[in-house]
C-alpha cells in the first residue's frame, strides 16, 4: 500500500488561543499576536501568492455581516524563493491593500506565521473569528461563498469591543 504525504492543516479549533508569534506589518513595524486580545477580530490568512482576491472578498463581505467594532486583521504568509525579498512582498501587498490597513496586514516570505498556525499552502484563505481574549470562536478554510462562511459571521455578529 502506498501512503501519500499530504500537508497537515490544523486550524486552531474553537476555544483554543492563537499561538504566540511576532511579525512585521506592511510598513515593517513589529507586532505580536497578543495584540488581538482586547477586541473581537476577524483574521484572514493567505498562504499562497494568488490568494489576495479571495482575502479581499472576505473583507468586502464582512461589512454586510459583522459590526464595525470588530477588528479586521490579515496575514500574508508565503513560502517564496530566497531571491524574493521581504521588501518585494510588502511592496506588492501595498499595491493591493488600502493604506489604512497596512498596519493590520502582517507579511512574511518564509511561511513562518503559517507554520506557527499549522497552515498548509492553499489558494483558499484561512479565516478565524477571535473573541476579545484571543480565543477562536470559529475557523474556516475556504472562500467567502462556502457554506461554512456562516460560522464566521455568526460567531462575530454579536461581538463588540469591550468598553
Amino acid at each position: 500500500m502506498l501512503l501519500l504525504a499530504l500537508p497537515v492543516t490544523a486550524l486552531p479549533e474553537t476555544g483554543e488561543s492563537v499561538p504566540p508569534f511576532s511579525a512585521k506589518d506592511l510598513l515593517g513595524q513589529p507586532h505580536e499576536s497578543r495584540e488581538w486580545q482586547g477586541q473581537p477580530t476577524l483574521l484572514v490568512v493567505i498562504t499562497e501568492q494568488h490568494g489576495g482576491d479571495e482575502m479581499r472578498r472576505w473583507f468586502d463581505t464582512a461589512a454586510q455581516h459583522i459590526p464595525d467594532e470588530v477588528h479586521r486583521a490579515s496575514i500574508i504568509s508565503l513560502s517564496l524563493p530566497f531571491y524574493v525579498s521581504t521588501g518585494m512582498v510588502r511592496g506588492r501587498a501595498k499595491e493591493q491593500v488600502p493604506p489604512q490597513f497596512w498596519h493590520d496586514t502582517w507579511a512574511d516570505k518564509d511561511a513562518k506565521m503559517a507554520h506557527v498556525l499549522g497552515l498548509a499552502t492553499s489558494r483558499q484563505p484561512y479565516v478565524l473569528a477571535l473573541d476579545e481574549h484571543g480565543q477562536v470562536l470559529a475557523s474556516v478554510h475556504g472562500t467567502v461563498d462556502s457554506p461554512e462562511a456562516r460560522l464566521i459571521w455568526e460567531a462575530l455578529a454579536g461581538q463588540q469591543r469591550p468598553r
